[in-house]
């Protein structure tokens, strides 16, 4: 199915650049924006998703799928139906990407870190559509995790494009050593439950203070 791709976070990016607090230039703000605009026109952001009831020992109904790790199992706990989704840009912004890393390594590095912030935004807007649907049954959606988030072994990456045939639906296929391709690419689990479960700090990047912020200046956050 057709992604949604309706912004980059300008503070995220700057995240991604490593920036640490104070004032921002102007060009470095205009360059992210110009980039940012070529980021959204270029991708072609697509999802696909299945849903699975969760049985004994957290395994999905009808394959032989655990999610590997206590942090996500904690995620899980209560829900009685579980989410596999995969998010991508679409080749096209690898193929961009790959030819402006040849004449402005610059423009790449922030084109890049746009590219990065753009999917977190699709899978925000696909989080968000199902919430609403999964809502209106009287259940509630947890926050995604995927795989290479806390002591979830990112290998596992691979089991969960195996299962959404990602290549065939969405284009997306593994090289040898498990990256995804196009990299700009997320998979994630989410869980169904009955009850509201907490969810995770969303981070500085989501704060109106963080270009004047200055727990940020010294490396720290006030949601630690």
């Amino acid at each position: 199915m057709k992604g949604t791709l309706n912004s980059v976070n300008r503070n995220e990016v700057l995240k991604y650049l490593g920036y640490k607090g104070g004032a921002t230039d102007e060009k470095t703000i205009n360059d992210i924006q110009r980039i940012s605009e070529d980021v959204i026109k270029t991708a072609q952001p697509a999802v696909t998703y299945m849903v699975f009831d969760i049985e004994d020992n957290f395994c999905f109904s009808g394959t032989n799928f655990i999610p590997g790790g206590n942090d996500i199992k904690k995620m899980l706990e209560g829900c009685k139906k579980a989410v596999l989704m995969a998010a991508t840009l679409g080749m096209e912004i690898e193929k961009k990407l790959r030819a402006i890393q040849i004449t402005d390594m610059y423009s790449a590095l922030i084109f890049d870190c746009c590219a990065s912030s753009a999917i977190e935004n699709v899978c925000d807007n696909f989080q968000n559509e199902l919430e609403e649907k999964v809502n209106k049954q009287g259940l509630f959606l947890t926050d995604r995790f995927s795989p290479g988030y806390g002591d979830m072994p990112f290998e596992q990456q691979k089991d969960i494009c195996t299962m959404l045939r990602t290549e065939k639906n969405i284009g997306v296929s593994l090289s040898s050593g498990g990256i995804m391709i196009p990299r700009k690419t997320v998979t994630a689990i989410m869980g169904i439950s009955d009850k509201p479960k907490e969810k995770r700090f969303r981070g500085c990047e989501s704060c109106s203070m963080f270009e004047n912020c200055e727990y940020r200046k010294g490396d720290k956050s006030c949601g630690r």
